[in-house]
């Protein structure tokens, strides 16, 4: 990408553009695109786009000004600060956060229109509720997804709720999951903030409940990620609605 189209599209973008904050993104973004082509300036430009789309426009605003705080935000790790300023965090402290790698393996959209995959996630066993979130929402079925673990479990007579966290999109059982993981355990401070957001603006996708007890899996949905969803619908591909 052009420098120049690139400032046409920022400018056109954000709130309060600042000359010298977007020719920092853009050598930043040039630098990222000699390391990995997905790192580069545009993948930059999507994920402020992304958020134009998906958070208030203070926190678009504060996304793009975490480079003048001393520390980049990689592309993913910018959504995962801008749920974070969508609740009250600074700009200043989302750079602390990304110099610490409180932000890393977050979700990096690969297009500005694509539908949040964002979602909350409540685990129920034995009476028990644990909280998680992942960052595949419309890339598995929560029913088949419960069934699965059900399985596992029974076959290696361990918890539903243990069988769930190394589930990955796949339907497969891995121990280390990665990025394909359907449920992010250890992050509870972003379970918190989505859960804080849920229904404020159209990151959130949904609130699913595995009711392990009941033997059934709920979706909620975000009413602004579905009114956004509707609008978008032409340019989806692949995101099916569970009912």
């Amino acid at each position: 990408m052009e420098r120049t189209d690139f400032e046409r599209q920022i400018n056109a973008l954000i709130p309060r553009p600042d000359p010298e904050t977007t020719a920092e993104l853009f050598e930043f973004g040039q630098e990222l695109g000699e390391t990995a082509e997905c790192y580069g300036v545009r993948a930059l430009l999507t994920s402020l786009q992304f958020i134009a789309r998906n958070f208030d426009r203070q926190t678009l605003q504060g996304a793009y000004e975490i480079i003048q705080h001393g520390f980049a935000a990689l592309p993913g790790e910018m959504i995962a600060a801008a749920v974070y300023l969508q609740n009250g965090c600074t700009p200043q402290h989302a750079a602390e956060m990304a110099e610490t790698g409180m932000l890393m393996c977050f979700h990096q959209p690969d297009s500005a229109n694509e539908s949040s995959p964002l979602a909350l996630c409540t685990v129920i066993e034995n009476g028990t509720s644990r909280e998680f979130h992942t960052l595949h929402f419309g890339g598995f079925d929560p029913e088949t997804t419960l069934r699965a673990a059900q399985e596992y479990a029974q076959i290696h007579r361990s918890s539903v709720a243990g069988a769930l966290l190394f589930l990955t999109t796949d339907m497969e059982i891995k121990l280390g999951g990665g990025y394909k993981k359907i449920l992010v355990s250890g992050e509870p401070d972003m379970t918190k903030a989505l859960s804080a957001i849920f229904r404020r603006c159209p990151a959130v996708a949904a609130h699913l409940t595995f009711d392990v007890d009941r033997g059934q899996a709920e979706v909620e949905y975000n009413p602004l990620w579905l009114e956004l969803r509707q609008k978008q619908e032409p340019e989806q591909g692949g995101m099916q609605l569970t009912v």
